[in-house]
């Protein structure tokens, strides 16, 4: 058992060796810095193409909590804090060796030396100081910002997390929903939105609540806190936050953070250099005119230029498709080809104005779990070859406990008769051994079997078929004010982009002179707040066909 004496030696031990490795910290912070700026440089490829796959994927109605993800409130933040901190953390330390490199040659400032004025003597001497605390300022400063960054790193952690618990408290109350409880689901979501909002004011006002002098009040909120402690992990970066907050200097860069966090996020970002003053713009000419304009080659609607942007076609600063894509801009052969992806809204407009039923369940999903919708159709047919194939195989087991279950005459490859309870294997086309019918009940079985698989081949076929259809009468286009919509070939697509879903169209050009086309595009949406449900959007894109004769 270890004495007080011993445990007080390990502690200053322990705190000496502290302050040794303090001292050499700079080492490790210039080695993590430099591998983490690498990775963060690196991963902007990524950030970009998260974004454009969780926009193009994303279901509608938590397509804002996924926006929240994708779009970088969160994720963006943290990748322009940890790269602008740790560059400058970089920048110092590199400064801080280089003071020191400098003060061993030179040692300390000697201002007598240099024939200034008294006045500018003293003023530098007062305001500039000695050589050696600069040196320690920079140091502090440069640890400051280190551990700094890793702290707003887990900080933007803890914000995910709540996203994380929203987003699952969403998919809840969805399934209570269907069990018509669905006012629990929302209690709930009402009830972590209060309290996670009572401990982010206390976050934001340094432990405001908690100093609230009643123990009643004191002993309720120590739950909730404890619950969002654990739930957001931020019992991880705790010692390091109160230890921000017990020092003046890094309490007030704690404050600094909501400002920092705003310009990082949409300040800098909004910074622009302009030199084409009469080129139209989204924003100088309106969304809408510039969108329908067919005047403006504009890259996102063709594959060729859309790689052509971006060097080649596994780049991953590719755009997601949102509306329609033609392959090329200049068409060299008998056929073009346009790319309709779904939208957001599809669901609705399939759903009540084309009166089809969705093939997958809608909304966020997981593999382990069956997401394929019932079809009403389906199942009946289903069920009646199952109610069927039961029918045989009674009649057959009474048949057999009887005695008199009748054999199947066929002839075998040596010209005898099968036996009536033979095995049923006989050698197939291929050598294989395959299980053919001995019986009357077998053979009915089988052909109960072909009827209900052509059915449902049929009737799956046929809405797959309806589906299409549909998705094409949702894209209209004209070329050159003739529409092309009865001379469209259609099959369902996905998109090498991004994996974006939908239709690939061809389109004949035999018909077509060389030289420039307009191609408008106008695709009807579903907005069930509107008593006339069906909206038209309109686009229109120039093309050119290029002869080969």
């Amino acid at each position: 058992m270890e004495t007080p004496d011993n445990t007080n030696k390990k502690k200053v031990s322990f705190s000496a060796w502290l302050e040794l490795l303090q001292q050499e910290s700079w080492q490790l912070e210039l080695l993590v810095s430099g591998f983490a700026l690498f990775g963060i440089w690196e991963s902007r490829h990524f950030l970009k193409r998260f974004d454009a796959y969780v926009g193009s994927h994303t279901p509608e109605e938590i397509s804002m909590v996924f926006f929240l993800l994708g779009s970088f409130l969160l994720l963006k933040a943290a990748w322009g804090i940890f790269f602008i901190n740790l560059l400058i953390h970089v920048v110092l330390r590199g400064l801080w060796i280089g003071a020191i490199g400098l003060r061993y040659v030179s040692g300390e400032i000697d201002y007598k030396t240099l024939g200034y004025n008294e006045k500018f003597e003293d003023y530098l001497e007062r305001r500039v100081g000695r050589f050696d605390n600069y040196i320690e300022k920079l140091e502090k400063v440069c640890s400051v910002i280190f551990a700094y960054t890793f702290l707003l790193f887990f900080i933007f952690l803890s914000s995910v997390m709540v996203l994380i618990h929203l987003i699952l408290l969403g998919i809840l109350t969805s399934y209570l929903s269907n069990l018509d409880w669905g006012g629990l689901g929302i209690t709930l979501i009402c009830i972590y939105l209060i309290l996670g909002f009572v401990v982010f004011i206390d976050f934001l006002t340094i432990g405001g609540i908690k100093k609230v002098r009643s123990d009643a009040f004191a002993t309720a909120y120590g739950y909730v806190y404890r619950f969002y402690s654990y739930t957001t992990l931020s019992f991880f970066y705790r010692p390091l936050l109160f230890n921000f907050f017990d020092y003046k200097y890094t309490r007030r860069l704690f404050w600094f953070s909501v400002p920092y966090v705003i310009l990082v996020l949409f300040l800098l970002p909004g910074f622009y250099l302009e030199n084409t003053e009469f080129y139209p713009s989204p924003d100088s000419i309106g969304k809408s005119y510039y969108a329908t304009s067919g005047e403006i080659i504009k890259s996102k609607y063709y594959d060729d230029l859309r790689y052509q942007r971006y060097h080649h076609a596994d780049d991953t600063e590719r755009s997601a498709i949102r509306e329609f894509s033609l392959a090329e801009s200049e068409i060299s052969y008998s056929n073009g080809k346009i790319f309709f992806p779904f939208h957001k809204g599809d669901h609705g407009l399939l759903t009540y104005k084309y009166n089809l039923t969705p093939l997958n369940e809608h909304g966020l999903q997981h593999v382990f779990f069956d997401y394929v919708v019932e079809d009403t159709i389906l199942s009946y047919i289903n069920k009646s070859e199952s109610a069927a194939l039961l029918e045989f195989r009674r009649a057959e087991r009474a048949a057999r406990k009887a005695g008199k279950l009748p054999g199947l005459e066929a002839s075998n490859s040596k010209g005898g008769a099968q036996k009536e309870f033979s095995s049923g294997l006989q050698n197939g086309r291929y050598g294989d051994k395959e299980r053919l019918p001995t019986n009357k009940y077998q053979v009915s079985r089988d052909s109960v079997r072909k009827y209900w698989k052509q059915y449902r081949d049929d009737y799956v076929n046929g809405k797959i078929l309806a589906i299409k259809n549909a998705l094409v009468d949702a894209n209209q286009i004209y070329i050159d004010d003739i529409p092309f919509q009865d001379q469209l070939t259609c099959k369902l697509f996905t998109h090498p982009n991004l994996g974006e879903k939908g239709i690939q169209c061809y389109f004949p050009t035999d018909s077509l002179s060389d030289g420039e086309h307009m191609l408008r595009w106008e695709r009807k949406t579903y907005n069930p707040h509107k008593l006339d449900s069906i909206n038209i959007i309109k686009r229109s894109v120039p093309f050119w066909i290029r002869s080969q004769r």
